[in-house]
């Protein structure tokens, strides 16, 4: 029988506590802090699965205690789910720039709680057994790549994105090029089809930080939270994790080095867009004849037996079918058009030589 995972609760109202205890009990071994001292003392001891953390209590108040436990390469993994009775945006982007996974209004239903609990314990348990397996392995084949210019960096980028096929491709060497620069970074796509995520890391993004992409994608070129910060075009948007704000002077060198990446991934993602649209008109087309074929054959056996009335009623489906085709075919033009390279490159010539922007 697989051993309970461990639970811990970080919250000075005795009443909440009392909740969050029986919602949980029957699946995780739960334990109770009542100050955020007392918080951190048992975290260092229990090593819990994960922990939820309330905002406002004596002593440490939850966003100190979360700043201590995402300092610290011991703790910095474990899930931390912020409880909170403020749903504003500037809390969460507070427990955002401190590390957060995800942030909960309180009070709230038995359910959410055990669905955070399973989510967040499951992908901590992963990244473990991930960890183990990489360790002492990951970033080696790098190293011999540092002598190299930021710039060469990119070039040698773009030049392998001809060969890549699908967003999963993409996402591989984006990460692959932003290690080479020592970039713990995720990402989104955004295509025709709607927003993709992919973390380096190969985690699943949080809901936090997913909700972060998508509000920030259009508040400017560069959008800094400490050492997080985001870099937006108009179809991709990269986080980066771990600026480096002691050194001025790389700091500088890869905001002028990514978005000439990200540039290239900007048109990249256009391309791949509409070979998808072209993938599903085809498929439309082909899906279009064999209706065709079928209704005009059928007209014709109608028109061989007299039947006029059943031969004007297919060929009324068959105008139909042309009809839908045509608007499809216009759909996809449009989205061709939009994703075409000269667009792409106005797009992009406009987009990097944008002027940065600060947000927050």
């Amino acid at each position: 029988m697989a051993e309970r995972q461990k639970i811990l609760a970080i919250d000075d109202d005795k009443a909440w506590q009392a909740v969050l205890v029986a919602s949980l009990q029957d699946n995780y071994n739960v334990v109770s802090a009542y100050d955020g001292e007392i918080g951190l003392k048992l975290v260092r001891e229990w090593m819990p699965d994960m922990i939820f953390l309330d905002i406002e209590m004596p002593l440490k108040n939850g966003y100190e205690v979360c700043a201590a436990l995402k300092s610290d390469p011991k703790l910095r993994d474990i899930p931390v789910v912020i409880l909170s009775s403020k749903s504003n945006l500037q809390e969460k982007i507070t427990g955002f720039q401190l590390g957060a996974d995800d942030y909960i209004v309180k009070p709230c239903e038995p359910e959410l709680l055990n669905a955070k609990a399973a989510r967040n314990t499951q992908v901590y348990r992963d990244k473990k057994t991930l960890d183990e397996k990489a360790s002492g392995a990951q970033v080696l084949a790098f190293e011999a790549m540092n002598s190299s210019a930021d710039l060469g960096r990119s070039v040698r980028f773009a030049e392998r994105t001809y060969a890549m096929d699908s967003f999963d491709k993409l996402a591989e060497g984006l990460f692959q090029t932003m290690a080479e620069f020592g970039l713990e970074t995720s990402v989104m796509f955004v295509g025709d089809e709607g927003p993709r995520f992919y973390s380096h890391s190969g985690y699943e993004l949080s809901p936090l930080e997913r909700d972060m992409f998508l509000a920030i994608h259009q508040e400017g070129r560069f959008c800094d939270f400490g050492s997080r910060t985001f870099c937006n075009f108009k179809r991709v948007s990269l986080l980066i994790k771990n600026m480096p704000e002691s050194d001025p002077e790389r700091y500088g060198r890869i905001k002028d080095t990514v978005p000439w990446v990200l540039g290239t991934v900007d048109g990249k993602v256009g391309a791949l867009s509409s070979h998808l649209v072209l993938i599903a008109q085809h498929q439309t087309l082909s899906d279009f004849i064999a209706a065709q074929t079928l209704v005009l054959n059928r007209a014709i056996q109608s028109l061989d037996q007299s039947n006029i009335e059943a031969a004007r009623q297919d060929l009324e489906t068959s105008l139909s079918l042309l009809e839908q085709v045509n608007a499809e075919q216009i759909r996809a033009q449009s989205v061709l058009n939009a994703n075409s390279p000269q667009n792409a490159a106005m797009e992009l010539a406009d987009q990097i030589f944008s002027s940065d922007v600060d947000f927050f």
